[in-house]
């Protein structure tokens, strides 16, 4: 596993907010270059942290985001878990490893001659790494498998929060329904959640909808009834007798055969009796005696009593008729409750119907007797069964309507939070069928116990490699090997480590004998600790091509004697790191570096189908102004194709000379780059003064016509006031002052070398154009 890029760095150290919008990707090698300050070591100290697996100690707040090739992106939150092969030369690893005055620690070394133990180890490292990278391979699956959970139960409670806002959006509960809230109603419905019930139908949650809505009705009052088949079971017998009853009398046959006539005959001999008189009102003839005998032995007392009868008959059965009850308006009830009682009225009004049909056969039945009560062949059928029972089924369904509707209003919020928590589980099951959750949950419960028993069996494995590790180890040999990479480094034999087991470190012995006790020069200090660091590499037979290595400028500051050595040793030690990571400020260096890595990208380029490039090169670039920040970009060409610092420094700064807008970075940077090149230019033109600037401006004038004193001191004031000062100050007018004088500055500067050395300045410019 590789480094791919910094993503984020921020709050660590001079990186307060680097951005990886101006890097290229890492490669396999990658070259740093930055001027004393602008934070190389302090980017070294990341890869350190990633060494170490925590975060910094000097930048707690700190923030990044290092993504490897595959795998999790490397964050300050996950640090710990890191699994990169890394190893980091800088000033940390000197102070952890090296004490000047008394001891170094020590380096064990596999010793070559134990070769079937060295077998069993390399067949152990063999499993371990397989076991390793499968492991993490799993663990990175499961990660996933967990993330995409925690994913579904964010989403998943987003989706409900929608869904039962919309029904009431006074409920806290469900305003602030989040990822735990969801888990909590899983958890506690646990059976539910992975039962085979059928989920709930549009209706049922159209019904539960309106159910759960905050709007609260008065209780309504209504008293239902029931019809009882006896009484319609007497009455059919009373009605049956009535039917088959007729009375004795001297008939006559006309009358019998008209109905019409009988009624009106009958009606007429009682209004003669009442009137007295036996004159026909129709005709005007005298009604006989012998005629109104007949007529009343027809028309006799049981006659008109069986009539009395009919007619009551008549009128009771007239009242048996269903009035509808008054019924409760429909827009009175909840809604959920109002299909179930609309439906209920409805089958009401169609059972009265029915009844009132047939109780109007019986009326009509009774009518005709009436008309004929000597008829005795009329009859009835039995009110039916199935219309009594749809009446009294109707009622009912409206006594259970109101009785709910009352029930809920009495009880209100009991029933919209039962409502809600049916809406609830119906959603929560949906996303859980959906997703797959109980079955994802288990498989994540099941591939981490195989892995950790996988880990388990690591960790053992790893205790067996450390313990044929310390038998093969010798710490001799390290010292050994030490003191022959150091002796070639140096060229000399005077400085050796001797191991010193009662210390259980190395000593630092100067001619084999007597301890240097801090008694080193900076060159020795850093050759030391750089051959120890490149030594320990190969501790327990580590291998190069599964390492990464970062190295923070192994040249010192006071004593370059050993830069060709620096770089041969770091060249022929780890050209076959997995990935090299180099960092430095000497620019001698930074070119021997260079040239080693184009070579790499030249091989590259030439083959056949030709590679990308994999060697890299980067500025690590520090702003001037309070508070100072660093990023690190992609080098500039001119670094990169260019041969000495002298050339990087002209190109730089006769680029803002034609920039018609400088930035106050760039405005600050153009000063600390004019003193370089003018100190430069003049050191190799008088040579004898290389040590002060002023005198080297001054003989620089020697013979100038177009550039004066006036303007030497211009330059002088310029370099000096914004260069190499302890403080910057950065007040209004000293930034107004430089934005506007540099610009003038720089362009005198560059008339100033043409004058001194038309040919140089020409060549210059056809080299950096």
């Amino acid at each position: 596993m590789s480094i791919k890029n910094i993503q984020k760095l921020k709050q660590f150290g001079i990186f307060q907010d680097h951005k990886n919008s101006n890097a290229k990707d890492f490669g396999k090698y990658n070259l740093f270059y930055g001027w004393n300050g602008s934070g190389k070591s302090t980017l070294s100290g990341l890869f350190r942290c990633i060494e170490d697996k925590a975060t910094s100690s000097k930048f707690p707040s700190s923030e990044f985001t290092v993504n490897v090739d595959s795998g999790t992106a490397i964050t300050q939150a996950n640090i710990a878990n890191s699994d990169l092969n890394i190893y980091t030369f800088n000033h940390d690893f000197i102070d952890e490893n090296i004490s000047w005055n008394s001891i170094v620690k020590s380096i064990l070394l596999v010793d070559k001659e134990k070769i079937e133990e060295r077998e069993k180890l390399e067949k152990l490292k063999k499993e371990q790494e397989a076991d390793t990278k499968a492991h993490s391979i799993e663990a990175e699956a499961i990660r996933k498998l967990d993330d995409a959970i925690s994913k579904f139960g964010t989403d998943s409670a987003r989706h409900m929060k929608t869904s039962l806002q919309s029904i009431d959006t006074t409920d806290r509960y469900y305003l602030n329904y989040d990822k735990r809230k969801f888990e909590n109603f899983i958890n506690d419905n646990l059976e539910a959640s992975k039962s085979d019930v059928p989920l709930l139908d549009e209706q049922k949650i159209f019904e539960l909808t309106n159910a759960a809505k905050p709007d609260q009705k008065s209780p309504i009052s209504f008293n239902s009834y029931a019809i009882s088949q006896e009484i319609f079971t007497k009455a059919k017998e009373r009605l049956d007798d009535l039917l088959k009853t007729s009375v004795v009398s001297q008939t006559i046959q006309r009358l019998v055969d008209h109905g019409d006539i009988k009624s009106w005959v009958e009606t007429g001999i009682d209004l003669h009796k009442r009137h007295d008189t036996n004159q026909c009102e129709f005709c005007g003839s005298t009604i006989t005696k012998e005629r109104i005998k007949q007529l009343e032995a027809h028309f006799n007392d049981d006659y008109k009593a069986f009539q009395t009868r009919l007619e009551r008959a008549d009128v009771w059965l007239s009242s048996q008729y269903i009035q509808p009850p008054t019924l409760p308006a429909a827009s009175d009830f909840y809604d959920e409750f109002k299909n179930g009682y609309s439906e209920a009225c409805a089958a009401l009004e169609k059972a009265i119907t029915d009844l009132n049909k047939e109780i109007s056969v019986w009326h009509t039945v009774l009518r005709d007797k009436t008309a004929n009560s000597l008829e005795t062949a009329l009859t009835v059928e039995v009110i039916s069964e199935s219309s009594l029972k749809a009446f009294n089924n109707a009622m009912t369904a409206i006594g259970v309507a109101v009785d709910k509707h009352n029930h809920k209003s009495g009880n209100f919020k009991e029933e919209t939070d039962k409502a809600k928590r049916q809406l609830e589980l119906h959603y929560a099951i949906t996303e859980v069928k959906s997703f797959g959750y109980h079955s994802k949950k288990n498989e994540v419960v099941d591939r981490t116990g195989s892995n950790d028993t996988l880990k388990t069996t690591i960790n053992s494995r790893n205790s067996e490699i450390r313990s044929l590790e310390d038998s093969l180890s010798n710490e001799g040999l390290g010292a050994d090997q030490f003191n022959e990479s150091l002796h070639k480094f140096l060229g000399r034999c005077e400085l050796t480590l001797r191991f010193n087991p009662v210390k259980k470190g190395y000593e630092i012995l100067r001619n084999d004998s007597v301890p240097v006790e801090g008694n080193l020069s900076e060159g020795e200090k850093t050759a030391i600790a750089f051959v120890y660091f490149i030594t320990k590499l190969k501790e327990n037979d580590n291998k190069m091509e599964n390492t990464i290595v970062v190295v923070d400028d192994p040249v010192s500051s006071f004593d370059s004697n050993h830069l060709f050595h620096a770089y041969s040793f770091l060249r022929s030690n780890c050209d076959k790191a997995k990935q090299l990571f180099v960092f430095t400020h000497n620019f001698t260096y930074f070119k021997l570096i260079r040239d080693w890595f184009e070579g790499v990208n030249r091989n590259r380029r030439r083959k056949n189908p030709p590679k990308d490039p994999n060697a890299l090169f980067y500025t690590i670039e520090a702003s001037t102004v309070i508070p100072r920040q660093s990023t690190f970009k992609d080098a500039d060409s001119s670094l990169v194709n260019y041969n000495s610092e002298y050339h990087y420094i002209f190109s730089k700064l006769h680029a803002y000379k034609d920039n018609p807008a400088l930035s106050r970075d760039e405005a600050f940077l153009t000063a600390n780059l004019a003193r370089k090149l003018l100190e430069s230019f003049f050191s190799f033109k008088f040579p004898k003064h290389r040590s002060d600037i002023a005198q080297l401006m001054s003989c620089g004038l020697t013979g100038c016509k177009i550039t004066d004193e006036a303007t030497k001191e211009k330059i002088y004031r310029f370099i000096n006031k914004y260069s190499h000062s302890a403080v910057i100050e950065i007040n209004e007018d000293s930034s107004e002052n430089l934005l506007g004088e540099s610009q003038n500055v720089i362009g005198d500067i560059f008339k100033w070398l043409h004058e001194v050395d038309e040919t140089h300045y020409s060549e210059m410019l056809e080299v950096v154009a």
